[in-house]
């Protein structure tokens, strides 16, 4: 029989240890870690270990997004049990996993989580360690913050795109977590008269392997051939750094399958992702 707390400090090692089992798919998780450590006053949320026999066996991120980590059947029901009366915007990780999570707590709370905005139950995650198989757009290169009203503005659009709401706030938080990107070099893009035509961002880091997300073309553009190319220069310059460059895709984006194989890229598992 498992146990289920809160995790200090003292749990960084085998926090690590977990993580590390399946890189490619933690990555986000192990990238806030390598950031903001494992307590909330770092991290910004409660990081929650389940344990059988004194060993750290799965992980949940407990903040706006609920993100389950090495999730056994037994965690996923420890994990819904302390979740009853939470409420979040997402629930997202390997597809068993998010689903599991998801399944138990609409068995416990039906009206609570039973509705959500959509549900991407089959998101490929495809990485990339040999060489491009395309040739690479050269214009494709970080973004400076002084293309920053531009560069916000195709990310706005690419969100609006995807998620199907606007990430605008009246606080501004959305602006800044873009100029950090832009400040920090992980915002890619092609800057055509002042204007960002394409953006690729790198949304997290953890040793040798980055995730590339919000990709966004802008619509004139788009069914022009480009693409590939330009993915193509996002992880020539990503692998600058990084070895590995990973991203997921909703498995019905078949055009965005068809450019992320051309380049190069092959799917190694699956995620979901529950939207509220």
């Amino acid at each position: 029989m498992g146990s289920i707390r809160v995790l200090t400090r003292r749990d960084q090692s085998e926090v690590r240890r977990v993580l590390a089992l399946r890189p490619i798919d933690n990555v986000l998780v192990a990238s806030r870690v390598a950031r903001g450590g494992v307590e909330r006053v770092t991290l910004g949320n409660d990081l929650i270990g389940y344990w059988e026999a004194g060993r750290l066996v799965s992980l949940l991120s407990d903040g706006y997004s609920l993100h389950p980590v090495g999730a056994t059947p037994a965690a996923l029901d420890a994990f819904a049990g302390r979740l009853e009366h939470r409420r979040c915007t997402s629930i997202v990780g390997v597809r068993d996993e998010a689903m599991g999570l998801w399944q138990r707590l609409c068995d416990q709370s039906f009206t609570q989580w039973a509705s959500p905005r959509d549900v991407r139950d089959h998101q490929q995650v495809m990485a990339i360690s040999d060489r491009v198989r395309v040739g690479a757009e050269t214009g494709v290169a970080p973004v400076g913050t002084r293309h920053l009203d531009s560069y916000l503005e195709a990310a706005v659009a690419m969100y609006t795109e995807e998620v199907g709401v606007a990430p605008l706030d009246p606080q501004g938080a959305y602006r800044d977590h873009v100029a950090g990107l832009m400040m920090k070099g992980q915002a890619y893009g092609v800057v055509d008269r002042g204007r960002v035509v394409f953006k690729a961002d790198v949304v997290a880091a953890a040793g040798r392997l980055c995730q590339v997300g919000g990709v966004w073309l802008a619509p004139e553009l788009r069914g022009l051939g480009l693409s590939e190319s330009l993915m193509a220069g996002v992880v020539t310059g990503c692998r600058r750094t990084y070895p590995t460059v990973t991203l997921y895709v909703n498995s019905y984006n078949l055009a965005a399958v068809r450019c992320y194989t051309a380049v190069g890229f092959t799917t190694v598992s699956e995620c979901a992702t529950i939207l509220y």
